[in-house]
């Protein structure tokens, strides 16, 4: 069960919450960072996912379009994930019926949040949004040949569609899971801005929480 408040003030007394938010444009910085530190420890791990600098440009936009998110718990900044209605034309074709869904993006959870089922969470609140713009699933692409990552997301509840290798593309290992399931494995989700797209992905207007 999704809970949701006005304001963040009730995050201060509740510890173990996660909250998740709008990114601001001075945030861009930040989600880069996750970015950039998720790609160290990848590297450590011997997997060749991002090996190469954030694409600020992206990151900017999603910013600016009201589509990236940071997830923060009592002890600050645990996370990011962005979530759109922009399905890649290369990997999501007519027959999928690319408007049925919301499509996650840059999902990263901080170092220091690994290990207790942040992840888990923020792919429930992306459920739950999902379910809200009244679409029928949530999907993402994964990086083709980080198996680990591709059993992670069927841990959670996707289910994998196919894989589309396109030699410029490093990614394409397609998942997808029903909007409106939940896992409740991680902790409970503060959701600080809703109701978020519409099928097409155009932002709807609604009721929106206080940033801080």
């Amino acid at each position: 069960m999704m809970k949701t408040l006005d304001s963040v003030e009730p995050l201060r007394l509740n510890r173990g919450y996660l909250a998740i938010r709008p990114a601001h444009e001075r945030e861009a910085a930040k989600i880069a960072a996750l970015w950039s530190d998720a790609a160290r420890w990848l590297d450590g791990r011997g997997y060749d996912q991002w090996q190469y600098p954030p694409n600020m440009s992206r990151i900017h936009d999603s910013i600016v379009h009201g589509t990236a998110y940071i997830a923060e718990m009592e002890d600050g900044v645990v996370g990011t994930i962005t979530l759109d209605g922009a399905a890649d034309p290369e990997f999501w074709h007519a027959n999928d019926f690319p408007l049925s869904a919301l499509y996650i993006h840059r999902m990263i959870v901080s170092e220091v949040a690994r290990g207790r089922q942040v992840g888990s969470s923020m792919l429930d609140w992306a459920s739950a949004r999902a379910e809200r713009a009244g679409v029928k699933f949530v999907r993402l692409d994964a990086w083709k040949r980080n198996y680990a990552l591709q059993d992670y997301y069927r841990s959670n509840g996707f289910t994998h569609v196919r894989t589309i290798d396109l030699p410029h593309r490093n990614s394409g290992a397609l998942f997808q899971r029903e909007a409106g399931t939940f896992l409740n494995a991680g902790p409970s989700v503060v959701d600080l801005e809703f109701p978020t797209h519409t099928a097409s992905g155009a932002p709807i207007e609604g009721r929106r929480g206080a940033i801080y």
